[in-house]
């Protein structure tokens, strides 16, 4: 007979299953690439759907604007309240031809290119200069890596002043590395 305190866990193809066999290292090692993309796929969502369940994005947003953003305009680090990544950003121009900005970056997009964004709002803020405050949310997932992409731009051309890299650990951000780029003395001919 069978342990009555064992938990089931469903996986792939109806397949039930106490906790343990699903957690050893046979059962994965059993599993094709294939298969184990699509376990991790389903993890993923599984994250997803419960941190959006579990949340109430509409006040996440205030929050973000709220709290999100530095004296001088610039965004603080993201931060995650149930599940959900809060992304401040920011423009502040500093001339007609020059701004400060910050925006969280993933791999090939900016946070409101993010393919599971849940909000994005955009406000502007009056005053001789521009200055312009955003804030997405994106559901995280363990493993989840990202930057805060700190820049300066000057006649067209941007110029990274900071990055700091964080991933997802533990349901918490942890910072991987921070990144300051080298001042140069210039060219030499």
């Amino acid at each position: 007979m069978s342990d009555p305190s064992t938990t089931l866990v469903e996986v792939p193809n109806s397949i039930s299953m106490p906790d343990a066999e699903f957690l050893s290292d046979d059962f994965l090692s059993s599993k094709s690439d294939a298969d184990l993309a699509v376990i991790m796929q389903q993890i993923v969502s599984e994250q997803q759907k419960r941190a959006l369940e579990g949340s109430d994005p509409d006040a996440l947003l205030e929050q973000g604007f709220k709290n999100g953003f530095r004296p001088n305009g610039l965004p603080y680090d993201p931060w995650i309240v149930d599940g959900i990544l809060i992304c401040p950003g920011a423009v502040n121009d500093r001339s007609s031809t020059s701004h400060d900005c910050g925006f969280v970056a993933f791999d090939e997009h900016w946070c409101w290119e993010h393919p599971d964004i849940l909000l994005d709002d955009i406000r502007y803020i009056d005053g001789p200069k521009r200055r312009q405050r955003s804030v997405s949310l994106i559901p995280v997932f363990e493993g989840l890596e990202f930057d805060l992409v700190i820049s300066r731009s000057s006649a067209g051309q941007h110029k990274m002043k900071s990055a700091t890299a964080f991933r997802v650990i533990d349901g918490c951000l942890e910072v991987v590395r921070n990144r300051i780029p080298k001042k140069t003395s210039g060219l030499r001919h």
